[in-house]
């Protein structure tokens, strides 16, 4: 490779990773409280759970529209568009009065993250290959990328916590800036990478005919369906945490320390993941699983001010997951497609957060605990089917 060239991927890449950092930030200066925000406007657990459910269902419709256009036409318009968008609706966000302004507002962020999913992963795949063909700066790259942006999250929720004390809007307003300037780098971010090529006129065909060929292979639905509960297993029962800490005992003050400690043991995860790298795909699937079974269980049996504190392997059983099971799905497919696999994957993820936020979020407003019961008898079977089928691929 010409030197200018190497040049000219190490460039791209920095600046892939530095935006991908600033957009993954955004939201976690408000996410240790917007629960009280929401409380202050009038909207409980299940008004809560309908709301992020209907943000799920708006990305969900969006989300592989979005990553076939992307592949298709133009990566980086839809990364620009979409952080700045994201960007913009926080201001929105911030100024929301009731629930259904709150509503509006996530819609509009269902849209707009739609637009920027899957686009930075398919540029870092594609940057880290040109760079080096063996594939083992991108499983590097990829994983460190993670570990970088839960170290920005930890930043953010600290941050958070002390705007908190004075005013919980400007927790959601701040939020404008890291996506403002994510935009801003984003514009130039120069899209090396090949195009998807259409194999049917009509777009809405050629599209569904994309999707069918990715899920035609049964090692890319098998790491499709790992991705999707591990994604999954962490996430409903967020909404429960904060009310779960001040339910024990814990001073309102000291709440945001609760998840200052989740991402703590987020980048505690990530770095152990990198121990992990050449671990069976199984095996990545089952450990981060089986930890967060346990937790749960543990907390169900008796909840009090030292085991709620238990709460913070969520963050560490997500950070053990995500770089590794992301960097095996994406390796799955070829890299015309890769904006579209993540679409997909993210789709998945979010057809069973829809349903799953809403009935964990109910569970919890008649007793917290029984949100935690739930992802507990939801999850079990699921993992237990997943494991076995990559244990499957692992031996043929």
């Amino acid at each position: 490779m010409k030197k200018w060239e190497n040049n000219a991927y190490s460039k791209n890449l920095r600046r892939i990773i530095m935006e991908t950092i600033l957009s993954a930030m955004g939201a976690s200066f408000s996410v240790a409280t917007i629960t009280i925000f929401w409380n202050s406007i009038g909207m409980d657990q299940t008004a809560i759970g309908f709301v992020q459910m209907m943000f799920t269902v708006a990305i969900c419709m969006l989300d592989i529209p979005m990553g076939y256009i992307a592949d298709r036409f133009n990566r980086k318009l839809l990364n620009v568009i979409g952080d700045l968008g994201v960007a913009f609706t926080f201001l929105l966000y911030a100024f929301s009065g009731n629930m259904y302004m709150v509503l509006i507002a996530e819609c509009l962020l269902g849209l707009f993250m739609a637009m920027t999913n899957g686009v930075d992963q398919a540029f870092i795949k594609y940057n880290c290959n040109m760079l080096d063909e063996s594939g083992k700066l991108f499983k590097k790259v990829n994983i460190k990328i993670y570990t970088l942006k839960y170290i920005s999250l930890l930043f953010a929720t600290i941050v958070g916590g002390f705007i908190a004390k004075y005013n919980l809007r400007l927790c959601i307003l701040i939020s404008f800036v890291p996506y403002l300037l994510a935009g801003f780098i984003a514009i130039r971010i120069k899209d090396f990478d090949i195009k998807l090529e259409s194999k049917q006129k009509n777009l809405f065909k050629d599209m569904f005919s994309n999707i069918k060929t990715i899920l035609a292979d049964k090692t890319t639905r098998a790491y499709l369906f790992s991705y999707v509960l591990g994604q999954e297993i962490t996430h409903p029962q967020i909404w429960i945490f904060t009310p779960l800490l001040i339910m024990v005992g814990v001073p309102i003050q000291i709440v945001s320390i609760g998840w200052v400690i989740n991402y703590i043991m987020q980048i505690i995860g990530s770095k152990i993941s990198e121990k992990m790298v050449n671990l069976k795909t199984s095996y990545k699937f089952a450990i981060p699983m089986l930890i967060e079974i346990v937790w749960l269980i543990i907390i169900l049996i008796n909840t009090n001010i030292v085991t709620v504190w238990l709460f913070s392997l969520n963050g560490f059983v997500h950070g053990l997951f995500a770089g590794n099971m992301t960097t095996s799905l994406q390796e799955a497919v070829s890299d015309e497609i890769q904006a579209s696999i993540i679409s997909v994957a993210s789709t998945g993820s979010r057809l069973l957060y829809i349903p799953l936020v809403y009935i964990i979020n109910y569970l919890g407003n008649i007793q917290l605990q029984l949100g935690l019961l739930g992802m507990v008898v939801i999850f079990f079977p699921l993992c237990l089917v997943s494991f076995i089928n990559l244990k499957k691929l692992e031996r043929r």
